[in-house]
């Protein structure tokens, strides 16, 4: 049985009654940077939904509230530190305007956040910026904060004199006051949405433009950094086109602007005409070669129609935000890289769900029952949800589908949806009925089919026999799933494909297909479009023909993996010449990872050879992973090494070989990773592949090392790789050293930055010590990030499961020793009544008729041999 995904505890989460429509935001605000405060005043104009409205309830969450008034009325409120509770003096009726002015002031701990320079990191930058998703613009102004209202807005920032403050919609004013030192920036919008999108980022900006058509395209980034921003969001007018194209419906609003911010808590924030980006996603000019953030732009960019124009109604449905958004990399890639690219990120989705659906839960994708709304921001909601949307675009082809899309964004637009508004969206704009569909893979259903599939050629009838089994437990959730999918064959020489769709709706089903002659190829679902695991049987011959010749390259990087499992000579000839002439970088990356799981001395060798000559560096770094395969083999360590020392133009290629060397064990691998931890590189990648290569080896030296590199002042994303590090060197150890490790791990836990938080409780994960669920406990009752206390509660449980199993095995060990001891004095007493010596407790009795003492010396003899003979095999 899956885990569940529910805690225990966890309740059912409903949308909160709108007993009045808010209309309108007006968010005037003045920011003390040096103290880190807000105050302002949130002006909203409302109308009730029924008469009889007398009290409006807003969020506001640790803010300290100072007056309401309506129409320059004082009124009365209450305030418990999280809503603040209106009294209007009189029940309002229907169609009233009513405006509150809310004078506020606070020190946001979420919501709104103050970056700047300190002693550690003196030349970060100093800036403000908003995170509201899911629900955290309610720390820093007061709002109705659930996604099923939405309303136009107004944003006025004073900040510093010489900032440049950005939010939604169009800049109406701008004033400077020499006298204050500051600079009022005043932001209008008109189209309703949700306030998790209002947003505030401020700072020492520059502005770069751009356009599309008549859409002004702007870029914002910290001064110095320009060619990189370029660089980075070169292709966004493209994008517009292309989705607006797709979508049916135009970039919907008057501009769209994308800025840069430092610490950013994700990759990126979709908020409506102004998307908020990390920098640590600019690239700067090595980086590019083999290294885009394309997909994160395009995702961001995709929001302004899905999430922003279109909003779920509530986060229970968020799939329809993430979803969409997810697919669109896709569509992008579809469009930039072409078909091959775009179905290996597929793939790379369905690899990163079926680990979380394995190793963590497993749940429907649209789910009510959670504890915070980011709980469900994981795999299911994004990478498995971008996959339904992809298989619903198989289900109906690219007309229909892209026909049902416009539709639901027209019909739906500027309001909330759910999976039933698609649902009928899908059903008015094609006639096609398919709540089977999205019952069993977004509502209803959890997991995914796992198939037995076997293949076998029927001579005498001149048809192929295909046998389909579905093999995943029904139960729970998990469905027994109806399956629409394709089957391909090709005969003799000709490089004609025969597709062939069929319908899997029972737990064991057989199909025949008439051929003319035995089939050269025979693939099951060619493309890899449904969200399934395949266990494919079929001869060797037609996996090599499949590797070789398959029309679509995801099919023949599943071949090569295939061919991994198989090996012998045929497979490795073929995994070789798919290294060096097949004309997708990903088949020969895929091939590289298969002649390395071979192991054998020319599949080494020929990876080898491939370093030198493969051009495309994701290639390349397929090629120098594969060699961490070969454990102990000084060959190919000296291989690593070389790339190591002479560097690479590729970043990435570098990085891996640091982590493929410390794989190999090799005797002297941490000396030379030690070497590689002196270079600079884009996200540290290179010094962190050289901290995981150093766990890898099993270095346990450099644990001071990785301690000191996991010190506030170090690049983040090396930080994090050191105590990853770590924790695997402390992985199931209880000494001094590995208590060392823990207590690090635990004190990150209060690192101001949020991705070493998220670090570190991974790190007490791997360590798994009891010792550490006092800190973790504590990370759940005192931190405010929902996705730090959803993985601590994971964590804490995973521990205590481990621990309670340790402890049955302890206590059963236990038992069978005291069995043991009964059941030896049993025989003791057994033997006495037979007239012999007595066996005492814990020894074995002597055997009966025990061979001469010779015999029993050259036994010895022999059986003292085995050691050194493991021994020198290992040496050798």
């Amino acid at each position: 049985m899956k885990r569940e995904f529910a805690l225990p505890g966890t309740p059912a989460q409903y949308a909160p009654d709108r007993r009045f429509d808010i209309q309108h935001y007006k968010i005037a605000v003045e920011l003390d940077v040096a103290n880190r405060r807000v105050a302002g005043t949130c002006s909203l104009t409302l109308t009730p939904l029924a008469d009889g409205q007398r009290w409006v309830q807003l969020d506001a969450v640790e803010l300290e509230i100072s007056r309401v008034k309506w129409y320059g009325r004082d009124l009365e409120y209450t305030h418990d530190g999280k809503h603040l509770r209106i009294d209007l003096g009189k029940a309002a009726k229907t169609g009233e305007t009513i405006q509150l002015d809310v004078s506020y002031s606070g020190q946001p701990r979420r919501g709104l956040y103050f970056v700047g320079p300190d002693e550690a990191y003196p030349d970060k930058p100093l800036q403000v910026w908003s995170q509201g998703q899911d629900q955290d613009s309610r720390y820093w102004f007061p709002c109705f904060d659930s996604p099923h209202e939405k309303a136009t807005s107004e944003l006025v920032a004073t900040v510093p004199a010489g900032w440049f403050a950005l939010s939604n919609g169009n800049l109406a004013e701008r004033r400077d006051d020499a006298k204050t030192k500051t600079a009022t920036y005043h932001w209008q919008f008109d189209t309703p949405h949700s306030c998790y999108l209002i947003t505030l980022a401020a700072g020492e900006l520059t502005e770069l433009t751009d356009n599309w058509e008549d859409i002004a395209v702007t870029y914002y980034v910290q001064p110095g950094l320009e060619a990189e921003c370029k660089r980075t969001l070169a292709r966004t007018p493209e994008m517009l086109a292309l989705f607006s194209e797709k979508f049916g419906v135009r970039y919907p609003y008057d501009k769209y602007a994308q800025v840069f911010v430092a610490d950013f808590i994700f990759g990126g924030m979709e908020n409506t005409t102004a998307t908020t980006l990390t920098d640590l996603v600019l690239l700067d000019e090595r980086a590019a070669l083999d290294y885009d953030v394309e997909a994160l732009v395009a995702h961001e960019l995709a929001h302004q129609w899905f999430g922003d124009l279109l909003t779920c109604r509530d986060w229970g449905q968020g799939w329809l935000n993430e979803g969409f958004a997810t697919y669109s990399e896709y569509i992008w890639r579809e469009h930039a890289e072409g078909r091959d690219a775009a179905a290996l990120e597929l793939d790379e989705w369905g690899a990163q769900y079926y680990g979380e659906d394995s190793g963590r839960y497993r749940r429907p994708v649209a789910t009510n029952v959670y504890d915070e709304p980011i709980d469900i921001f994981d795999h299911h909601l994004y990478e498995k949800g971008g996959r339904v949307l992809h298989m619903l675009r198989r289900v109906l082809g690219d007309d229909a589908f892209w026909r049902s899309i416009g539709h639901y964004l027209r019909k739906h637009r500027q309001g909330n949806v759910e999976t039933r508004d698609l649902a009928r969206a899908v059903e008015e704009a094609t006639g096609r009925v398919l709540d089977w569909f999205f019952d069993q893979w977004i509502l209803k259903g959890a997991g995914h089919p796992e198939l037995d599939v076997s293949y076998e050629w029927d001579q005498e009838r001149g048809q192929v026999k295909l046998s389909v089994k579905q093999t995943q437990a029904i139960e729970g959730n998990t469905p027994l799933f109806r399956i629409p999918v394709q089957v391909r064959f090709r005969v003799g020489k000709s490089k004609k494909d025969h597709d062939f769709d069929l319908e899997i709706t029972e737990q064991q089903q057989t199909f025949f297909f008439p051929l003319e002659r035995e089939p050269t190829q025979a693939i099951f679902d060619p493309g890899k479009h449904v969200l399934a695991q395949v266990k494919l049987d079929k001869g060797t011959p037609l996996w090599i023909s499949q590797l070789a010749q398959a029309t679509e390259a995801i099919d023949r990087i599943h071949a090569a993996r295939r061919l991994a499992t198989v090996g012998g000579k045929q497979a490795e000839d073929a995994l070789v010449d798919a290294l060096t002439s097949d004309e997708f970088w990903g088949v020969r990356s895929a091939a590289a990872a298969a002649l390395g799981k071979l192991r054998t001395p020319s599949a080494r060798d020929g990876l080898i050879r491939a370093i030198r000559t493969t051009q495309h560096p994701r290639a390349r770094r397929g090629v120098v992973r594969a060699l961490g395969e070969f454990r102990y083999d000084e060959t190919a360590a000296a291989a690593l090494t070389d790339v190591i020392g002479a560097g690479d133009e590729s970043y990435f290629v570098e990085a891996e070989a640091c982590l493929a060397l410390g794989k190999t064990r090799a005797e002297g691998a941490p000396e030379v990773l030690r070497s590689a931890l002196e270079r600079e590189s884009f996200i540290d990648t290179i010094r962190q592949h050289a901290y995981r290569g150093l766990a890898e080896a099993r270095d346990h030296s450099a644990i001071p090392l990785l301690l000191e590199a996991t010190r506030y002042g170090e690049i983040s994303h090396g930080r994090r790789a050191a105590i990853g590090a770590l924790a695997t060197l402390a992985r199931g150890r209880r000494d001094a050293e590995s208590a060392e490790v823990r207590e690090r791990a635990e004190e990150l836990l209060l690192d101001p930055d949020f991705r070493m938080q998220s670090a570190a409780i991974e790190a007490l994960g791997t360590i798994g010590d009891p010792a550490a669920l006092p800190a973790l406990r504590d990370t759940v009752e005192r931190d405010l990030d929902g996705r730090l206390k959803r993985r601590s509660r994971e964590v804490i449980r995973d521990i205590t499961e481990s621990r309670a199993t340790n402890e049955k095995v302890e206590a059963l060990t236990t038992e069978v020793e005291k069995l043991r001891t009964e059941l030896l004095a049993l025989r003791a007493r057994l033997d006495s009544s037979n007239g012999e010596t007595p066996t005492p407790p814990g020894k074995a009795p002597a055997k009966r008729n025990a061979a001469p003492a010779k015999r029993k010396t050259v036994a010895n003899k022999k059986t003292s041999a085995k050691p050194s003979t493991r021994r020198a095999k290992r040496k050798r």
